[in-house]
């Protein structure tokens, strides 16, 4: 695994996500923090051989009077920003900031960290990576409780209403809002989000952004943009089944027509996560393949990358019959996704 809780300071592990750095190691950041969750930070590991081994955390983003959490990465060659959301203890769902650090040499070392602005007030759902799109900006995704716009704050994330929407940047720390995509959607379950959020971006080889964001239903919506993310289509349920849980998407490096996506793939639970690749845009999927059963306990919030030699390697945050989650990675090959290997 990445890192696990037994015999560590940090017993509660979550929200991972994973990249190739330039100079061919892996990273994988997540929030980690003590059992109670009240303070969490924004830690980094890397891998100098596919995943194999891991290096002990090295935090990089830490206030220890606010939770920072929800790291995402963005990858330009030698240039490595970790973003996240910050928020008060404790969280009244009432106000948060976005933070960033960068490296301009492939992780080695780090910039202080650094308040982005973005013009809402309750900023979740945006731990999927930021994606460099064809014509050299950057795309992130993003949501917000729209309670938190009006003043108000929801007691809990089964009373938040979320809308989400896409940062577009040209340097990594100016960032314009662009889209507002909610969607009623009855819920199946109480503590479920009402609305959208965590959105997955991938740009497409005709062009074309997918989006796939969190529901509170048994489906999670597909949103699509054909001017490089500055407008979205209608939010649609997929043809993908998943309840309130985020995905992760991949554009295939040798098979640039392809995308992946790892999500748990039931309409009720957490659990199992599994894999399947579109060849169509994301309009049908392969047979779903299990990368972790769960049996029962949450296997979710996952990243996944590529590696040069098409390697797929996933991480997710891994819920412990103690407690404590861990952070555990899986390795597998486009032809293991596509049953036509072992």
């Amino acid at each position: 695994m990445v890192h696990s809780s037994g015999g560590s300071r940090f017993q509660l592990n979550a929200i991972p996500q994973i990249a190739v750095l330039g100079d061919g190691r892996l990273m994988t950041v997540w929030a980690a923090g003590n059992a109670g969750g009240r303070s969490m930070r924004v830690v980094a590991s890397f891998s100098a051989d596919d995943a194999h081994t891991w290096s002990a955390p090295r935090i990089l983003i830490d206030d220890p009077e606010k939770v920072d959490t929800d790291p995402n990465i963005l990858v330009d060659g030698r240039r490595v920003f970790v973003y996240c959301t910050r928020v008060n203890i404790p969280n009244r769902i009432d106000k948060s900031w976005t933070y960033m650090t960068r490296s301009e040499d492939n992780g080695a070392t780090w910039s202080a960290p650094l308040e982005i602005a973005i013009p809402r007030q309750y900023i979740s759902g945006k731990q999927h990576n930021a994606i460099k799109l064809d014509n050299g900006s950057y795309a992130m995704g993003i949501a917000w409780d729209l309670w938190a716009e009006e003043g108000m704050a929801a007691r809990t994330e089964g009373e938040m209403n979320l809308s989400t929407g896409v940062l577009l940047s040209n340097d990594g720390v100016h960032w314009t809002l662009h889209g507002d995509l909610h969607a009623t959607v009855e819920k199946v379950t109480p503590g479920a989000i009402n609305g959208l959020c965590e959105p997955a971006l991938v740009q497409l080889a005709n062009g074309e952004i997918f989006m796939l964001l969190r529901s509170g239903g048994s489906h999670p919506y597909v949103s699509r943009s054909d001017d490089e993310g500055v407008t979205w289509s209608e939010p649609k349920p997929s043809t993908l089944v998943g309840h309130n849980t985020p995905t992760a998407l991949l554009r295939l490096r040798k098979h640039s027509d392809e995308i992946l996506t790892v999500w748990d793939n039931s309409p009720l639970v957490r659990w199992p996560l599994t894999a399947a690749i579109s060849a169509d845009g994301g309009k049908s999927w392969s047979t779903p393949r299990v990368i972790a059963p769960g049996d029962g306990y949450q296997v979710s919030y996952p990243g996944v990358t590529q590696l040069p030699d098409g390697t797929f390697v996933a991480v997710w945050q891994q819920q412990l019959p103690s407690g404590g989650r861990d952070i555990r990675w899986a390795r597998f090959s486009r032809e293991w996704v596509l049953g036509t290997t072992r």
